[in-house]
């Protein structure tokens, strides 16, 4: 069980670090770019976050 808990610790840092880095990735692009990908500079942590979280 504890090594259940200090993997499932390690990924959701992973994740986070995934995370931030996406979204530090799509903040470097313009509108544009952003548009091509289907998304609003306002999507850009959802988007991140379900990337990376949601997919469990």
């Amino acid at each position: 069980m504890a090594f259940d808990m200090i993997s499932g610790f390690v990924r959701d840092v992973r994740a986070a670090h995934r995370t931030a880095n996406e979204i530090e990735r799509l903040n470097r692009m313009n509108t544009a770019q952003l548009a091509d990908l289907g998304l609003e500079r306002s999507d850009i942590a959802s988007h991140a976050f379900g990337k990376y979280f949601n997919k469990r």
